[in-house]
């Protein structure tokens, strides 16, 4: 088990899963990934249990919020965090609205990716 916590990263593009990994994963974190939501909707069965989800808003099939909206029925305490390469502001407040716990820009810096994530699980310890 992990040391930070247990992170599913969910995007299609094989590059932001390796990103995420590379930053990730010498920070602590134990990290798993999927290419798209049906998949990682698949992982979220068993005994493993995640501290927080990364899922991309954009994905083909089922969108991140559908992904989301699945994860808080099957997960209610996961946090979920949204990563969007398309923002605006109607969308940042429909995904809060839904339960995330916040909602990031591509491209991400590793910065901003780590503080996000720590905020997201520190936030999930002090409830």
């Amino acid at each position: 088990m992990s040391k930070k916590g247990s992170i599913l990263v969910i995007d299609d593009e094989e590059i932001v899963r390796i990103s995420c990994m590379r930053i990730l994963g010498p920070a602590g974190y134990d990290i798993e990934t999927a290419s798209d939501g049906t998949s990682a909707l698949s992982m979220l069965g068993g005994d493993k249990k995640y501290d927080l989800v990364l899922t991309d808003l954009k994905m083909p099939n089922m969108d991140g919020l559908e992904v989301m909206a699945e994860i808080k029925k099957r997960l209610p305490g996961a946090k979920v965090i949204i990563v969007t390469g398309y923002s605006t502001l109607e969308t940042a407040v429909k995904a809060i609205k839904m339960g995330a716990f916040n909602y990031i820009e591509k491209p991400f810096t590793p910065e901003s990716l780590l503080t996000a994530i720590k905020e997201a699980l520190e936030e999930g310890k002090a409830s």
